[in-house]
């Protein structure tokens, strides 16, 4: 049994690499790679505060030059200023634009939609069989989170 949760899992995986490589999103005329999105939704989730590429990078999963690259194609496609911090220059202030603030908009309703079905297919398990699904979900997040480098 535990072979074979093993490969399902490694089948899912392989399935979402596979899926997000290939899949943009696409709004008004702008075309945007996950690993915008995923830095447009960093920003979200800590408006308000100075952005640290460095910690950016550790938080997405990526270089801190992969970070600076997707700050400067999102400005250069209008979604965001970027500024450096006058006050500590390692600290950047990220502003989205009009444009951006639409495009998160659309994105979130969006994401919205897809949460609906995932919830709708959960409201089939019980409250302690969630509670199961949530900690093996962390404990595979822990996993992965450990072992980056070494994942297959």
């Amino acid at each position: 049994m535990n072979k074979l949760i093993s490969l399902k899992i490694r089948k899912i995986i392989d399935k979402i690499l596979f899926t997000e490589r290939k899949k943009y999103f696409h709004f008004e005329d702008v075309r945007l790679f996950p690993s915008e999105i995923h830095l447009i939704l960093y920003i979200y989730e800590h408006e308000g505060k100075a952005k640290n590429a460095t910690k950016i990078a550790r938080y997405v999963g990526v270089t801190k030059g992969a970070i600076s690259q997707n700050l400067s194609r999102l400005e250069k496609k209008g979604i965001l200023v970027k500024e450096k911090d006058h006050m500590n220059k390692n600290e950047l202030n990220l502003c989205f634009t009009n444009k951006g603030e639409k495009l998160l908009k659309h994105f979130l309703l969006f994401q919205d939609k897809f949460l609906r079905i995932h919830n709708k297919t959960l409201k089939k398990f019980t409250e302690d069989q969630k509670s199961t699904i949530l900690e093996f979900l962390s404990s595979l997040d822990e996993i992965i989170e450990h072992n980056k480098n070494n994942i297959i």
